[in-house]
């Protein structure tokens, strides 16, 4: 080989291998590395197997440094305690139970899951998104005569009915999502979270919150309208926000306003410079609830102005109380897509920690985490719980490290439970549900995000797009259904869109590279080399064919033409001898594939072409055994199978 200017020449030589000969010579002629197929055999629990199960027995009773880490995580446990109390109780609202249930949410779920999770940042309890696509199958359920089926299921013909409190609708949606979650784990399905894009998951939480804006429009108001579902409930809503003006509540909207304003003018202005200063963000939020509660406690103006408090907020920790079983079957349509944005919510968040700071990730173990988090908060009136974006985001900036700040919040939440919530009965329903509007102001902002996103792929412009305008105008779910099919519509488009090319020679050297894009790249002649990238399968069977076909039928080499019948008996010219198919950038191949691969070898071979195949995958190698294709030549490198038609055709050479 020549040199190249300020290149490091490389000379090698050795016989020309066919891919039968390479096996032989060197993996199966060492005994030392025989590859073989002998069936594993089935090892015996270890104590690595219970720490892969319960990550906490390895973090926790084994490389936990409590002298250096125990401090940064109670400040941080402490500072998430601190949020997750208005959070928590407003996000309860949404999902229409007590507001007392978003605080039991980040007790028992939560050290739950820090002893079987694998995230050491996010932080576990209430999501606003999750509590409302809850709180959506609450309403439908809770409080009202349906007919159950047998087997389960909502009929009208029966005569069987049930009536079920908010709390028992909650608690079975959360063990089915428990159950789905666990079943994920069973079957493996942690790869679920690659499907729901950042597009997408961006997207779906913008479209999502502007649900959620407009399910607290009437707490923010103080009026009564009615519920609306289906397409274009938030547009209904609205319209009939506008219809019933005259009956809006001044004070609750002088409340709304004020809250609103002091919690926007904080996180704006003074947030920023005051967390230079201090270690410990301040809690803006809870002590809004605290001057709240102060104010309506000692004073007559919700009596006089008619003001909607929280009311009665029942003392101490949740009893024990299986959900209802025949409720079950009921939910499972809407759990299995609250199981998976719940997992999604949470992957995207751990995943985004743990590139951060350079630690993997589990996603299956992260489902079971869920699933039995979910299963053993159903059983103590919890609804189905996720990672939050900002308590996880306040926990990892005020310097937690690992999952014991979840453990030392949900500990400092039991004494707010067990002697401090219930001092929250005077306050106000409109504060609770202004710190709610405050706190999404993030997510409805991600509709700015859409013009970056169009001008890097106007793909994945139209994937959030379409999630965003089908969960605003038609439904949650739906939305989210919608914007995974378009997902999956641009991932099998472009596995149909296979890529051919033909390959040239850089002169002088072994490599083989696209003709079209390196322009100095030759031609072997006599020989046409078509790279191959993509599966082969029976969705691009066809045009795999078309594309082969063309770039044959375009060469112009220096043999005599040989004339073969390609589509409809049309005559095409091809001016070759031996065609290579480098298939490096092949990963797969089925059946169909397979067929259609052997019809255009035929046919190739028909037409006097000698037919040969370099740098394909074992698996691929094996799948081409076949007596199909005894016909063809197999090489490690196309390098090798251009030196082979050189010395077997020496017309061919140069």
């Amino acid at each position: 080989m020549g040199k190249m200017s300020g290149s490091v020449v490389i000379n090698v030589k050795r016989p020309i291998y066919q891919l039968d000969d390479l096996n032989e010579a060197y993996a199966n002629g060492d005994a030392d590395v025989v590859v073989t197929t002998k069936r594993k055999k089935v090892a015996k629990l270890k104590w690595s197997d219970a720490k892969s199960v319960v990550p906490a027995i390895d973090w926790l009773f084994t490389n936990y440094k409590w002298s250096e880490d125990f401090f940064k995580d109670f400040v941080a446990g402490f500072t998430v305690a601190v949020l997750n109390i208005p959070q928590g109780m407003a996000y309860a609202m949404l999902g229409n139970v007590e507001p007392t249930v978003g605080l039991y949410m980040a007790i028992l779920p939560v050290i739950v899951y820090s002893l079987l999770g694998t995230s050491k940042h996010v932080s576990m309890g209430s999501f606003s998104v999750v509590c409302l696509m809850s709180g959506k199958v609450v309403n439908t359920y809770a409080n009202g005569n349906f007919n159950l089926h047998h087997d389960g299921h909502a009929e009208p013909t029966t005569t069987t009915t049930a009536i079920y409190s908010p709390i028992e609708v909650a608690t079975a949606v959360t063990l089915m999502v428990g159950l789905i979650q666990i079943l994920m784990y069973v079957f493996r399905l942690g790869v679920v979270c690659t499907i729901l894009s950042e597009t997408l998951v961006s997207g779906f939480t913008a479209g999502a919150g502007v649900h959620v804006v407009t399910s607290q429009m009437k707490e923010l108001l103080g009026i009564q309208i009615g519920r609306h579902s289906g397409m274009f409930q938030v547009v209904l809503t609205f319209s009939e926000i506008v219809n019933h003006i005259c009956n809006v509540n001044l004070a609750t909207v002088l409340v709304s306003c004020t809250t609103i304003s002091l919690l926007l003018s904080y996180n704006l202005y003074l947030k920023a410079i005051i967390n230079k200063r201090s270690i410990i963000p301040i809690p803006i939020e809870l002590i809004t609830i605290v001057i709240g509660t102060t104010m309506f406690q000692f004073t007559t103006f919700s009596k006089d102005y008619n003001i909607k408090l929280i009311g009665e907020i029942d003392r101490g920790l949740p009893d024990f109380k299986p959900p209802p079983v025949n409720l079950l079957m009921n939910v499972i349509s809407e759990s299995v897509i609250i199981a998976i944005v719940a997992y999604s919510v949470t992957m995207s968040m751990a995943l985004l920690f743990s590139e951060k700071l350079k630690y993997s990730i589990d996603t299956n173990q992260e489902l079971l985490a869920q699933g039995i988090g979910n299963v053993f908060g159903s059983f103590f009136s919890c609804l189905p719980f996720s990672a939050s974006l900002s308590r996880s985001a306040t926990q990892y900036s005020v310097g937690g490290k690992t999952q014991m700040a979840s453990i030392v919040s949900a500990g400092l939440l039991v004494a707010v439970v067990l002697w401090i919530g219930h001092l929250f009965q005077p306050l106000p329903r409109c504060v609770l549900a202004s710190i709610t509007i405050v706190a999404l102001k993030d997510i409805l902002l991600q509709v700015r995000d859409v013009v970056h996103v169009w001008r890097t792929s106007k793909t994945d412009a139209i994937i959030w797009i379409t999630t965003y305008a089908t969960v605003v105008l038609v439904e949650i779910d739906v939305g989210l259904l919608a914007g995974v099919v378009v997902s999956l519509f641009f991932v099998f488009s472009r596995g149909i869109g296979t890529g051919v090319s033909v390959l040239g020679r850089i002169p002088d050297t072994d490599l083989y590279v696209d003709a079209k894009r390196y322009q100095r790249a030759i031609e072997v002649p006599g020989v046409r080399i078509v790279h191959y990238s993509g599966s082969l399968n029976v969705t691009n069977r066809h045009v795999f064919k078309e594309k082969v076909y063309k770039v044959l039928a375009r060469y112009d080499g220096e043999l005599a033409p040989i004339t073969i019948s390609i589509n409809n008996g049309k005559e095409t010219v091809v001016k070759t001898r031996c065609v290579i198919f480098d298939l490096s950038g092949m990963h797969y191949v089925d059946t169909s594939g397979l067929s259609v691969f052997a019809q255009v070898v035929d046919k190739l071979n028909a037409a006097g072409l000698t037919v040969h195949v370099a740098a394909l995958s074992g698996t691929i190698y094996e799948c081409l055994q076949s007596p199909g294709f005894g016909s063809l030549h197999f090489f490690p490198s196309v390098h090798d199978a251009v030196e082979y038609c050189k010395a077997q055709d020496n017309s061919c050479c140069s």
